[in-house]
């Protein structure tokens, strides 16, 4: 039985974020958010939870605020989700995603550990392998993102491994896959599924960069969230997880997939490939299923199919 805990979950008014703060809720966890609304929404919030409307790159020069809020609310556990995850800003301004993904993630970590926290759970990502050696990538694969997104991503993780030497803290690295279901926004880059779903439901073009056989992982909302929760009874001081799916399924593949559920008539189109964009990308799971007793257990037809239910 998990001992029911004070959370702190930055970027919890968006997509996987509100769903986690709802899990944690229903299992009977008190939860504090910290979300600037950016690009979550107002509309996820979950009444039993708190919010508080804050952009995190303010304590890079306002530490004593994120601490006081830690030791307030007595805070025992931090999913740190808020992040600049458009890999085409990245390229664009690096700068402004170095900012949010590394600078203010340093400070929300040394806030954390003055403030006395006992576990850390970060949302990484596959951006940070680059173009895969092998398929599926696993914990041993080298990392050479080719995107500022991936380096962001990446630059944390290793000052995480670096922090960890010295403090008392559990961390928790999760390097996430191509994530979709209920509440992903289609006007984001990152929402494939909610992308052609929207798209593919209103009977409008479908756009493919590249020749569509580039595979994914795709992994339903909830069975990310509930290795996020199973992360709260692992106990080691520094752990690094894939959450794959083992699984290969190309965008060609996931168009076909939607076909059964949107009745959709046309064809896609197809264009040039897009800088920053990884060609394929399939990730184990081997390791979190031996950590956490978890994998993947959604498919993709019945992740699309509880999608259109909006369950």
């Amino acid at each position: 039985m998990t001992k029911k805990n004070t959370i702190l979950v930055t970027g919890g008014s968006g997509f996987i974020g509100s769903n986690l703060v709802d899990l944690l809720i229903n299992e009977g966890h008190s939860v504090i958010v910290i979300d600037d609304l950016s690009t979550g929404l107002s509309s996820n919030h979950n009444e039993s939870a708190s919010y508080i409307n804050e952009d995190l790159c303010r304590y890079i020069d306002h530490s004593e605020e994120i601490i006081a809020i830690l030791q307030e609310h007595n805070i025992d556990t931090v999913y740190h989700l808020a992040a600049s995850a458009d890999v085409f800003l990245s390229i664009n301004h690096p700068e402004m995603v170095y900012k949010i993904n590394v600078l203010a993630s340093i400070a929300l970590a040394q806030a954390c550990k003055k403030a006395g926290v006992k576990k850390l759970v970060f949302a990484s990502t596959s951006a940070v392998f680059g173009e895969p050696k092998y398929l599926p990538v696993d914990e041993h694969h080298d990392t050479k993102p080719i995107s500022p997104y991936g380096l962001s991503k990446l630059g944390f993780e290793q000052y995480l491994n670096y922090f960890s030497l010295d403090t008392d803290m559990s961390i928790t690295i999760f390097r996430l896959p191509n994530v979709y279901g209920r509440r992903q926004r289609p006007d984001l880059e990152g929402g494939v599924v909610a992308i052609f779903y929207g798209l593919m439901s209103q009977g409008l073009p479908i756009h493919i960069f590249g020749d569509g056989q580039q595979t994914r992982d795709w992994i339903y909302v909830d069975d990310i969230t509930d290795a996020f929760y199973r992360a709260l009874t692992n106990h080691e001081k520094f752990n690094m997880l894939l959450l794959g799916s083992n699984t290969e399924t190309s965008l060609n593949d996931l168009f076909e997939c939607l076909l059964g559920v949107t009745e959709y008539k046309g064809e896609p189109q197809y264009g040039n490939a897009r800088a920053g964009d990884i060609k394929n990308m399939v990730m184990s799971y081997r390791k979190a299923n031996l950590a956490l007793g978890w994998k993947p257990r959604t498919s993709l037809s019945d992740g699309i199919k509880k999608l259109t239910k909006g369950s």
